[in-house]
Order: C-alpha cells, then sequence, then structure tokens
C-alpha cells in the first residue's frame, strides 16, 4: 500500500468516528455532508487513475470544506479540523506532485 492509500484510511478510519458522531446527534444534514465527502474514498485505494484523485481533492474535499464554512456548523468545522485536516495536510504534497504530473502529461501530449 502506497502513501496516498494509507492517508485514505486513515480519512476512511477517522470519518467513520465523525460519521458516528453526526448520527448520534441527529443531525442528518451533517451526517449527509460527512457521508458524500466520504464515499468515494474507498475505490480510491489502489486506484491507478490520477484523474479519479484529483477530482477527489479538487472536487469532494472542497465541497465538504465550503459546506461547513458556508454553514457555520461548529461541531462540523471542530471535526474537520481536528480528524480531516491532518490527513489532508499529509496528502498535499502527494496530490501537488499527482496534479502536476497529470498537467505535464496533458502537455506532453498535446
Amino acid at each position: 500500500m502506497n502513501d496516498l492509500d494509507q492517508l485514505y484510511v486513515e480519512l476512511l478510519e477517522r470519518g467513520f468516528l465523525v460519521m458516528r458522531e453526526a448520527f448520534d446527534t441527529g443531525d442528518r444534514v451533517w451526517l449527509e455532508a460527512e457521508m458524500e465527502m466520504l464515499h468515494n474514498i474507498p475505490s480510491l485505494v489502489s486506484e491507478p487513475k490520477a484523474k479519479r484523485h484529483i477530482y477527489y481533492w479538487a472536487c469532494e474535499r472542497t465541497a465538504y470544506r465550503d459546506w461547513v464554512s458556508r454553514n457555520a456548523h461548529g461541531i462540523a468545522s471542530s471535526r474537520m479540523k481536528t480528524y480531516y485536516e491532518p490527513v489532508w495536510l499529509s496528502m498535499e504534497p502527494l496530490m501537488s506532485r499527482l496534479i502536476e504530473e497529470q498537467v505535464l502529461g496533458e502537455i506532453a501530449s498535446d
């Protein structure tokens, strides 16, 4: 398992804890936001297509972060900072490299 795969697994482990808390509070909107952010992660473990990883990073992760900030959801914001942001910080250099390789590959193929 490579470094990115290990970070996805860590996100899932943390995500299940956060989903459980969202469920326990009865906050269905928060629970749905968690499920939306996490639902594709299992299929990203060992995924060879860079575009799928980039889509998660640029779209799904960003949509979740936007939802948290738009809704000023205190508990979700706290959990995001505590559980997800450390993993995302570890993912950032890997994703930056993946994005750069993808862009350079597209330029080379033109």
